[in-house]
């Protein structure tokens, strides 16, 4: 049984339709917006300068800080391709990464090596027959959904799938200075792609519209993530089982500041 339990109207919806949540999950799946971004080429393409030497630092700087032990078993929930599950490895981890994207999988895969297991799965229900001494959710892989209930569920997920007293790493972006920005527009060219984004406040999310323009075609995608601040982050980790312990602002793990800090990196313990 999940850490939370969470009742809203989408308990309603269920009996009308007869249908699971799983259900409605796989029906949308082609409507919500980061299953046909991230399993795109265009994603790892844009976001190529979060790079190993930046996975390198952080995952070096929170393992030191959580003192892991040789051999200790973690899960990096949304691993994409497998960077910072690599250095997680090379620290001496045992790493199991999940993603929903099949193309990204199928990288992380090519490049594994003992001690690294990668699976297809939704962070919303996924079930592994491992319990894990750590679990690291990083490069806000979070809030990509309509609705705090599923929020919710990730995180009864992950406490789930947690050892007794085990740590969840959970690297946000920090709200606070969003909340009031006017829209920014850029446009770069990546190995001859031509990427224009505009992001903008929309309701309590932070949307990003893409247009990429590859050999004279067109592509559109968007991303939208909720604006979740520190305040909301407590309150939903109480509710599942969480008790958080430490929160950093960078990934130098320097203090947290609300108005200028660019992450929210919380450690949280279940409890």
């Amino acid at each position: 049984m999940e850490a939370c339990q969470v009742f809203d109207n989408s308990s309603v919806h269920i009996l009308a339709t007869g249908k699971s949540l799983h259900q409605q999950r796989m029906e949308n799946k082609d409507t919500e917006w980061f299953a046909s971004w991230f399993d795109s080429p265009y994603y790892p393409m844009l976001y190529k300068h979060r790079d190993e030497a930046e996975a390198r630092e952080a995952l070096t700087n929170l393992h030191r800080f959580l003192a892991l032990p040789e051999n200790t078993l973690v899960l990096d929930l949304c691993c994409g391709q497998g960077r910072h599950s690599r250095n997680l490895h090379k620290l001496g981890c045992q790493v199991v990464g999940i993603d929903l994207s099949a193309s990204a999988i199928a990288h992380a895969r090519s490049m594994a090596e003992p001690g690294q297991q990668f699976e297809v799965q939704d962070m919303r229900n996924f079930s592994l027959p491992q319990r894990f001494d750590v679990v690291f959710n990083l490069f806000t892989s979070f809030g990509y959904f309509d609705s705090n209930e599923e929020n919710l569920r990730v995180l009864g997920r992950i406490n789930a799938h947690l050892q007794p007293n085990g740590i969840l790493a959970l690297d946000y972006l920090n709200a606070i200075p969003l909340l009031n920005q006017q829209t920014q527009r850029a446009e770069q060219t990546i190995n001859g792609v031509l990427f224009r984004t505009a992001k903008h406040i929309e309701g309590n999310s932070v949307v990003k519209n893409i247009e990429v323009i590859d050999r004279g075609q067109m592509h559109v995608f968007t991303e939208r993530v909720q604006l979740i601040t520190l305040a909301d982050f407590t309150a939903m980790l109480q509710s599942c089982g969480f008790v958080i312990e430490k929160v950093f602002g960078n990934y130098r793990l320097e203090d947290y500041r609300p108005e200028e800090s660019p992450r929210c990196l919380i450690i949280a313990r279940k409890s």
